[in-house]
């Protein structure tokens, strides 16, 4: 299957050569990112040392030592818990204390995320002006309920692949930081229709969410 570029929307076979994101993994063509020949080959190499990021993941890297030093405490945090419950670890207590970090992890990384619903998709065919369309729909939207401004946002990304039925695809909303996300979270209920708010949750916190409204 080809790969679709998240700069252009075309796939390899129209746009030419595909490369990833090495954070988010997000398939780029290398002239919609404009790559020079020296850079291209450097990513070529079989043990490459060049990394690749999207300009959102490139804006992203940069909450990342704050992120890096919570999730540090956290990790020492609960490895002072496994001493303490843990005497003589057996695989099986060794791989529920692996899905416990892996969680925690997780939930860090998605703690200044909100998910905004049921905003139509831009009809223009060029990224940067869908990507304007969604950021005038989130701010206009998020001013209903709190103070924001564009440079508290570090990124707004469509999640999901487009559907069959037309149904728009839900916003994932990057801010740099985590109250500013907590605050919009508890008043979500002043968000006008048609649109919704929730967290950016976990699979998880979905699963657990999915099992209390069964």
């Amino acid at each position: 299957m080809a790969s679709i570029c998240a700069v252009c929307e075309k796939s390899s076979e129209v746009g030419g050569r595909i490369y990833n994101c090495d954070s988010c993994r997000r398939p780029l063509h290398a002239d919609c990112i404009g790559l020079t020949a020296t850079e291209i080959k450097a990513l070529d190499l079989r043990q490459r040392v060049l990394k690749l990021f999207c300009l959102g993941c490139e804006k992203g890297l940069a909450c990342l030592p704050e992120v890096l030093c919570k999730l540090n405490n956290l990790t020492d945090t609960v490895n002072k818990i496994d001493k303490f419950i843990f005497g003589n670890e057996d695989s099986t207590a060794s791989l529920f204390k692996s899905e416990i970090v892996n969680e925690i992890n997780d939930r860090v990384l998605r703690k200044n995320n909100v998910i905004f619903y049921n905003a139509k998709k831009s009809d223009s065919e060029l990224p940067e002006e869908r990507k304007n369309f969604d950021l005038k729909i989130v701010m206009k939207s998020l001013s209903k309920i709190c103070t924001v401004s564009e440079t508290d946002i570090v990124k707004v990304l469509r999640l999901g692949k487009i559907k069959s039925d037309g149904k728009p695809r839900p916003i994932k909303i990057i801010f740099n930081d985590h109250g500013l996300a907590l605050k919009i979270l508890k008043d979500k209920h002043k968000c006008e229709k048609p649109y919704a708010i929730n967290g950016d949750l976990t699979l998880q916190q979905r699963d657990q969410l999915k099992a209390l409204r069964e």
